[in-house]
């Protein structure tokens, strides 16, 4: 299949968009995907949100020189959570391309190709491109309106939606042996979700979603 994303994505205004020209502006970027994750977690935030957080905080202040593109973890947290940058099909192509080789989207004669086995094809129709997929004789078509329907095919075929333990046949002993201690992190962490820190946030949170008509919003609880 194609894709199962056949309308443009939403982008905020004031995201630079790789490649960087200053750190200044890779610290923008990171900080507002950080408060993209923060915002996207009913949880207000859980642990394994402020655990990736963190993640992206340490690679941020640990770059021994200025990074004009993303690191892998960087783009990997930025095309799952659906971090609403404003890419074009040639800068998307470019951070993709430094991660996945020769798997990522790469133009030749206007056309673009991206994947082996799959394969697809993009070409110009119009205002819009005309995607064709291959593979082992098989052959799908699709056509897209415009540039911005063509970076969210892009975003859905290359984020990584299944990353473990979702879409995995888990051990059940796994989970057995972790979950007695994972509760107890659990619970501990419910004590540190009711402090003023976190507390402060889901109230600021729940306003400015609610302001956007978003009522699935962080609840005021003492954690999940």
């Amino acid at each position: 299949m194609i894709s199962r994303r056949m309308a443009a994505l939403p982008t905020a205004a004031g995201i630079p968009v790789p490649p960087f020209a200053t750190r200044e502006d890779h610290d923008r970027y990171l900080r507002m995907l950080q408060l993209h994750l923060a915002l996207l977690d009913d949880g207000g935030p859980v642990l394994g949100t402020i655990a990736l957080s963190a993640a992206l905080e340490a690679g941020r202040r640990d770059g021994r020189s200025f990074p004009a593109g993303l690191s892998a973890l960087e783009l990997t947290a930025t095309l799952t959570s659906w971090f609403p940058v404003a890419w074009t099909l040639e800068s998307l192509a470019t951070e993709l391309s430094r991660h996945l080789g020769r798997d990522a989207p790469t133009r030749h004669s206007g056309r673009w190709h991206w994947f082996t086995d799959p394969d697809f094809l993009a070409e110009p129709a119009g205002a819009g491109w005309r995607i064709t997929r291959h593979e082992r004789g098989g052959r799908e078509e699709k056509a897209v309106p415009d540039d911005q329907v063509l970076i969210a095919v892009w975003i859905e075929h290359f984020r990584d939606w299944h990353s473990y333990p979702l879409a995995w046949r888990v051990p059940a002993e796994d989970i057995e042996t972790l979950a007695p201690a994972t509760a107890e992190v659990r619970r501990i962490d419910a004590a540190d979700a009711a402090l003023p820190y976190r507390s402060n946030w889901r109230a600021e949170a729940r306003h400015a979603l609610r302001s956007a008509g978003d009522d699935r919003t962080p609840t005021d609880t003492r954690g999940r």
